[in-house]
């Protein structure tokens, strides 16, 4: 699933539905749906990894985030540095302890996606990615205006 038809997902159903085959994975890990969500994210997206990068993906706020990275990093997930050219701003990186949060959620992902995307011919999806894309565009547009 492309990260355009992930953010027209994260609506509510979306975010029960992935809580309900996360819950194993989180009492293995001993950690939250975001927590394991922001794990995931940073595998996935290796070059979108500050703050904005994750609240923007979750849609969620500033605070929230910022917290549950405290979290992650307390508990060994994620380590972190400023950026060189400006120091504002932070990068996220996971550590190996997050290995096995991250090879249980491939294998819940791929499961998830195709059972989701089940009945859909390719060149749809491919049409529907497109059109999702343009639609992200189209309000990252209106957004700066």
């Amino acid at each position: 699933m492309e990260h355009s038809v992930e953010g027209i997902l994260r609506g509510g159903r979306f975010k029960k539905l992935l809580e309900s085959v996360m819950t194993d994975a989180k009492k293995q890990a001993n950690l939250n749906r975001v927590e394991i969500e922001v794990l995931y994210f940073l595998h996935r997206y290796e070059n979108f990894n500050t703050l904005t990068d994750i609240c923007q993906y979750l849609q969620m706020n500033k605070g929230h985030i910022s917290s549950t990275m405290d979290n992650l990093h307390q508990k060994g997930y994620v380590v972190y540095q400023r950026d060189e050219k400006d120091r504002r701003y932070v990068h996220y990186e996971i550590t190996e302890q997050a290995d096995s949060v991250i090879r249980d959620m491939d294998a819940l992902w791929q499961k998830m996606s195709e059972r989701i995307m089940s009945g859909i011919a390719e060149e749809d999806l491919q049409t529907f990615n497109k059109v999702a894309k343009q639609i992200e565009e189209n309000i990252e547009i209106m957004l700066g205006e």
